[in-house]
């Protein structure tokens, strides 16, 4: 199984990636974990990287799909979560799973309206006492976790709004990219983190 997982921040792209790597075996591979795996690592990608972090700027396609190879290359099984975010990029990984002679199965789109979204993003607050993540409605902190409880800058309404308004300009045209090729599988990611686990699952199951 080699597959993608497409959504707007919030449609539990990292939480599904996790799980579907823990059920059938696969590996996560999450493009911001090993982008920060390098930078730590001190290696000459790594260092590319950090200075345009340093500026400001964007990290070139082409070094994403770098750093992102050998674990595209070694893993068998692997689910990519992060990338693509824009046509430029899919055509840039296709070229590079072309050259190592690995297809992509199937594209899942997360899918879940900006008003779930924000409601759930919004919602996040941070233990400044213990780091934990809570929400206010779905998961409360508990009574023994003094806090204080901090909403982070992007998750504030306007940021998650502007960060919606890109994904819809530069990522959601991905699933005509992805359909068109009969790779695209669509899932409601609104309902609870199992049954959208579930029908990860089914629709791949159906599609193989």
């Amino acid at each position: 199984m080699r597959i993608l997982i497409l959504g707007p921040q919030g449609a539990g792209k990292g939480t599904q990636g996790q799980r579907l790597a823990e059920i059938t075996g696969a590996r996560h591979i999450s493009t911001g974990d090993i982008v920060r795996a390098e930078i730590k690592s001190g290696s000459e990608l790594g260092r590319k990287v950090k200075e345009y972090h340093d500026r400001g700027e964007l990290v070139p396609d082409e070094i994403i799909v770098e750093m992102a190879r050998p674990h595209l290359r070694d893993a068998g099984s692997w689910i990519l979560d992060g990338f693509p975010r824009n046509e430029a990029q899919a055509r840039a990984l296709d070229e590079a799973l072309e050259e190592m002679g690995v297809e992509l199965d199937r594209a899942v789109a997360l899918e879940a309206p900006d008003e779930h979204l924000v409601r759930r993003l919004s919602g996040r607050r941070q233990s400044r006492a213990t780091g934990r993540i809570y929400h206010l409605e779905y998961d409360p902190p508990p009574p023994d976790d003094p806090g204080p409880f901090v909403q982070r800058e992007d998750d504030t309404e306007e940021a998650i709004r502007r960060r919606l308004e890109i994904y819809h300009r530069e990522t959601e045209p991905l699933k005509g990219y992805y359909a068109e090729r009969g790779l695209l599988v669509s899932v409601d990611a609104t309902r609870s983190i199992p049954e959208v686990t579930e029908s990860i699952l089914q629709a791949l199951g159906e599609k193989g």
